[in-house]
């Protein structure tokens, strides 16, 4: 990687990341509880993200 490893920090933007309350699952329709965003890193970890629901959407957690 290069630059200043400050720049390279993944930053989530400051809008809705998904929006919807349902998700269709083969012939019905099931409630969304939680999101979330994975990242996978080189090293084989993951991060999980939860998004926060906010005015009809999911959006980054604030941090």
């Amino acid at each position: 990687m290069g630059g200043d490893p400050a720049e390279d920090v993944l930053v989530l933007p400051p809008i809705p990341l998904a929006t919807g309350r349902v998700l269709r699952q083969d012939d019905r329709t099931v409630a969304v509880t939680a999101v979330e965003l994975v990242v996978s890193t080189e090293d084989g970890g993951e991060h999980r993200i939860a998004l926060v629901p906010r005015h009809g959407a999911w959006w980054a957690p604030d941090r």
